[in-house]
């Protein structure tokens, strides 16, 4: 899968592979970066440039260092707040901002993939010799980036100006697709809303453009100031929907959003910035942060589900926290809302996300004692990275009880040889509970080579490869693979991955490989049959360890615990057999997908929690628990 980095610098989810998650319930240790600091408004500014060098200290390989030294940054400043822009990329990949000096934290500011341009915005801890530094995941060499910078963070006790206020609930500033949408070179102004003090100095904000015209940038900036060389959002192409958020400052008259094509714009806010009015207080001032993984869904037995939350909780009595949440390789379109956990949702979104592409989003949140939680509209995997947090109460809870991620009915496919094939002929079906299952075994098939001629008749079955072709997109939400006993050890390593990637093309989230049932039974056959499913299991777990979403059920542990399941050439399945393999399906797609046991493991058992897996457990009295 390559290394997913996680949600950017605030919320991260990068290119493949995650690496580093946390256990679903605990809260990490979380260390400051510094003391509490209150918000400077700058002139928004290239900081740097790849195509032009201007403002890089160093690039070395896959690492570029930027000393703070122009762009009206404050010499005190602990943080800046930064738009990162990837330009036409080579190949996908990621993008992380840390502090100069320190480790390459495990998270990502941006993500992409090849031809691309994309943009995000960050909050960045300064590091030593007041510099930052950016990991790129496939070198400088594969694709410009600029870095622009709106705004930098000061050491402050107490403050009046630079405070940050956020909204439990987010509020729509703007919506061009009830009105009139702009043109290229249209400037939109969006002035100070209503209720929020004239001199606020910058708002925190989410800029989505619609149905764009081409590839073009939009930039905001101070009503009525002259337009400046940066970009808070880009696109690359006709009928794009793409959103960003980020900290504007503002004038008098609110800021201007400069587009260079025709598109829909939408603006949400989550919070404000106080101004010289305010009182002089301790709230809302920020403690940055290096980027700190909360959460990665990934490896979990469950993501975010349509229309379903997840709470986080936060370690730090915080009125709001900066984040980066990355969307990880949604199956369809959709929207991520961060809000504080246990009040009320609003209908505005803290980010988009795309088929098949990771995409990172920045957030300002309020939070509340719980912490915070994240609505998916359409369901995704998600990574959120804690970037630093506001001091001040938490948002008051409005209920006592978690937002729900209920679990969709699974639409199950199983492919199988032989071997799956006996919970057929022994009339175990009715053992294969908890989903809706699309049964397919037939002797003989193999992965993706030819299939060999089987009992059912003189034409070979369809090979696994031929057989997952024909199923629509998104037509189920897992597979179980109980087959390979006909396939040789050469190609079998090539073939294995060949199927992953069809059943992900085709928007199965969850896949269970049932390893080799004799594995373990030299007494049977030979050393040679030994040896070539010792070999197959080796590749299954290779691959199982590789993806999150891939799973080995140790079907040769189980089956060597009880051998009167098979009959006396060790693969094929007796009349206990074949409940005990379709009792094991039911569990391991249970255990998967996050949802309790179809069945209690003995009769008069719970079924509490999640499924444990099946491979795991000693073997069930299948003569018990079905009467048999």
């Amino acid at each position: 899968m390559g290394r997913w980095r996680g949600i950017a610098t605030a919320f991260t989810i990068a290119a493949s592979l995650v690496t580093g998650s946390i256990t679903v319930g605990t809260t990490p240790v979380i260390e400051a970066a510094s003391d509490t600091t209150r918000l400077v408004p700058l002139e928004p500014c290239r900081l740097a440039d790849t195509r032009s060098g201007d403002g890089i200290s160093t690039i070395s390989g896959r690492r570029m260092t930027i000393r703070l030294g122009h762009c009206g940054i404050p010499d005190d400043a602990t943080a800046i707040v930064a738009t990162t822009t990837v330009i036409f990329p080579q190949s996908r990949g990621y993008l992380v901002g840390y502090p100069a000096g320190t480790a390459e934290p495990n998270s990502a500011t941006l993500n992409w993939t090849a031809g691309r341009t994309w943009g995000n915005s960050t909050t960045i801890t300064v590091g030593d010799d007041r510099s930052i530094e950016f990991y790129k995941s496939d070198g400088f060499g594969t694709g410009n980036v600029t870095v622009d910078v709106t705004a930098a963070f000061v050491p402050a006790a107490e403050a009046t100006a630079g405070r940050f206020v956020p909204l439990p609930a987010g509020r729509r500033l703007l919506d061009t697709r009830s009105t009139a949408t702009p043109a290229a070179g249209d400037v939109t102004t969006v002035p100070i809303p209503d209720g929020i003090p004239a001199d606020a100095t910058a708002l925190a904000v989410t800029l989505t453009a619609t149905d764009t015209t081409g590839r073009g940038f939009f930039t905001l900036y101070p009503s009525g100031g002259e337009r400046p060389e940066a970009s808070a959002l880009n696109t690359d192409g006709v009928g794009q929907f793409r959103s960003a958020t980020t900290i504007v400052p503002v004038g008098e008259l609110g800021f201007d959003i400069y587009q260079s094509i025709g598109a829909d714009v939408i603006v949400d806010m989550t919070g404000w910035f106080t101004g010289e009015s305010a009182t002089s207080s301790a709230d809302g001032l920020f403690v940055p942060l290096a980027p700190t993984r909360l959460r990665d869904t990934r490896p979990e037995a469950s993501p975010i589900h349509p229309g379903g939350s997840i709470e986080i909780p936060i370690d730090h009595d915080a009125a709001a926290v900066a984040l980066s949440m990355t969307m990880a390789d949604p199956d369809t379109r959709g929207y991520i809302t961060a809000h504080a956990a246990r009040t009320e949702r609003s209908e505005t979104a803290s980010g988009y996300g795309f088929p098949f592409e990771n995409t990172a989003q920045f957030a300002l949140t309020a939070v509340s004692g719980t912490g915070l939680s994240v609505f998916s509209a359409n369901g995704t995997e998600l990574t959120v990275d804690l970037l630093g947090w506001f001091t001040g109460t938490p948002a008051p809870e409005t209920t006592d009880s978690p937002a729900p991620n209920p679990v969709p009915r699974q639409q199950v496919l199983a492919i199988g040889d032989s071997s799956m094939a006996g919970v057929d002929r022994t009339f175990a079906n009715g053992a294969l509970q908890g989903a809706d299952f699309t049964f397919l075994a037939r002797s003989c098939r193999r992965l993706v080579r030819e299939s060999c001629n089987g009992r059912e008749g003189p034409i070979p079955p369809p090979t696994a490869y031929q057989t997952l072709s024909g199923v629509g997109y998104k037509q189920f939400d897992a597979l179980v693979m109980m087959t390979g006993y006909n396939d040789i050890m050469p190609g079998f390593s090539s073939d294995v991955p060949q199927i992953v990637a069809l059943a992900r093309a085709k928007g199965i989230r969850r896949i269970v490989w049932l390893t080799m049932a004799r594995e373990f039974r030299t007494d049977k056959g030979g050393p040679g049959a030994y040896q070539v499913y010792q070999f197959h299991n080796d590749v299954i777990r290779a691959n199982a360890a590789a993806h999150d979403f891939m799973y080995a059920i140790e079907w040769s542990s189980i089956v060597r615990q009880v051998p009167w399941w098979t009959y006396s050439d060790g693969i094929h399945l007796d009349r206990p057999g074949g409940y005990g393999a379709a009792d094991l399906i039911s569990r391991s797609v249970a255990h998967v997908t996050g949802q309790p046991c179809p069945q209690p493991e003995r009769p008069g058992g719970t079924t509490d929690g999640v499924c444990p897996d099946p491979g795991t457990r000693p073997p069930i009295d299948v003569r018990t628990l079905y009467g048999i």
